[in-house]
């Protein structure tokens, strides 16, 4: 059995591919080159922990007199360089992982392969299953669809989990994907992707949903309405893109949240809609708009820019002039707060972090199951690492954004319950 003669080959594909995940400029902000191997590091402790403890499950049904006897002291294990914790169950007859020789501090090679199948796309679940069986575990393949299942279902109960019914923020995107239907058909899919941002200041993921086609209002109905249905009742800012009907649809499910629409897509918008002298005028004044010192002020500089650009560009101005309100809605808030607020570059940068992976898996990932994992492995590592605490500078304003948020709903709010929360 190979051991450490293969972490060479094996941290090099890791390095390629956190190379290539780190070039991503929607990343930017959101994760660091050196945030990728812990990315991976909990990733790996999560299916570990998951594929022993089910074996645990399959010695005990098979030696049924026997009975478990929680976890040995956590020990680390190296995956090429990557350094992973780990927590042996145990059972009173004494049972151990077969994937676990004793005293070895580097998984073995085909166990490397299976956690590289699962993470990093490399190949598929099916791919996954022969793997294991390849160790010579004696699972049969409905134990090792049943492991693979038992991830899929933590997935799914996590992205359809209840909400709670306040949330300072709420942003969202979609993103077009290549997945492989029942029939094995490589077809084009819409990843939606939600993330709360709540009165403690910390960030979720709300939703992860996958529907076949292109981005279509009806499906961004459903993943909304979806929200409403878990919980959700009263978010302060909603954070999208321009997408055509989207802020009435908001506005008629949320009426009394503000909308802000993406400001980087409106720079990208106006540099292909305009001309090089306009937007070169339009990129000057929106520094300035930025700048304002109300919201007032700005929407005031905002239709006069509009006014200067109308003769030549007459569709484009009438479509912004719809919009003023919602592009401009960050300045109801601290200003140390405005680049947070108003694009939608959070939940792009986790979007893309998918779409890296998909491309990993050859272009195109093999299922639904297999979406879903990936999403929930990296949610995971985010809850531990980056967003187990909130942002400094969101915790610095998040008493005067919890005094707005209950300003903004205060007719609807039970002020004893809401006094009672822990922001």
């Amino acid at each position: 059995m190979k051991t450490t003669q293969d972490s060479p080959s094996v941290q090099a594909h890791l390095d390629e591919f956190f190379k290539e995940l780190a070039q991503c400029p929607e990343l930017h902000g959101q994760l660091s080159p050196q945030d990728l191997p812990q990315l991976l590091q909990a990733g790996l402790a999560h299916v570990l922990h998951g594929a022993l403890q089910k074996e645990r499950q399959f010695h005990l049904e098979d030696h049924p007199q026997d009975r478990a006897n929680g976890y040995a002291p956590k020990r680390l294990l190296k995956f090429g360089s990557t350094a992973v914790p780990l927590e042996r169950p145990r059972t009173r007859q004494g049972f151990y992982p077969a994937v676990l020789p004793k005293h070895q501090r580097h998984l073995p090679e085909a166990y490397q392969q299976l956690l590289r199948n699962i993470l990093l796309g490399a190949r598929s679940f099916n791919a996954a299953r022969r793997t294991l069986q390849a160790l010579g575990l004696g699972y049969c393949p409905e134990q090792v669809e049943g492991l693979l299942e038992e991830l899929h279902q933590e997935a799914k109960d996590f992205f359809t989990r209840p909400l709670s019914p306040d949330w300072l923020c709420l942003f969202m995107d979609a993103k077009i994907i290549e997945l492989k239907d029942d029939q094995d058909h490589v077809k084009q899919a819409v990843h939606f992707l939600a993330v709360g941002l709540g009165l403690d200041g910390k960030k979720e993921v709300l939703t992860a949903a996958t529907f076949w086609g292109n981005e279509v209002l009806a499906a961004w109905r459903k993943v909304l309405i979806d929200l409403k249905n878990r919980g959700l009742v009263r978010v302060l800012l909603v954070v999208t893109d321009d997408f055509s009907g989207l802020a009435s649809l908001v506005k008629g499910l949320f009426p009394n949240t503000d909308h802000q629409l993406c400001t980087v897509h409106l720079l990208r918008n106006a540099q292909r809609h305009l001309s090089l002298q306009d937007y070169t005028v339009f990129k000057d004044t929106w520094r300035e708009i930025q700048a304002a010192s109300s919201f007032e002020s700005a929407q005031a500089k905002f239709r006069s820019l509009l006014e200067l650009l109308r003769p030549n560009n007459t569709a484009f101005v009438e479509h912004l002039e719809k919009r003023t309100p919602n592009y401009l809605s960050f300045l109801k808030y601290p200003p140390a707060l405005h680049p947070q607020l108003r694009s939608t570059n959070l939940p792009e940068g986790l979007n893309n972090q998918i779409e890296n992976l998909r491309r990993n898996a050859g272009g195109h990932f093999h299922s639904q199951r297999e979406a879903l994992i990936k999403m929930k492995l990296l949610t995971d590592q985010l809850y531990d690492e980056k967003w187990s605490r909130a942002n400094p500078i969101l915790q610095a304003h998040l008493g005067s954004l919890n005094q707005t948020f209950r300003q903004h709903f205060e007719a609807e709010l039970n002020p004893e319950k809401f006094l009672t929360q822990s922001f």
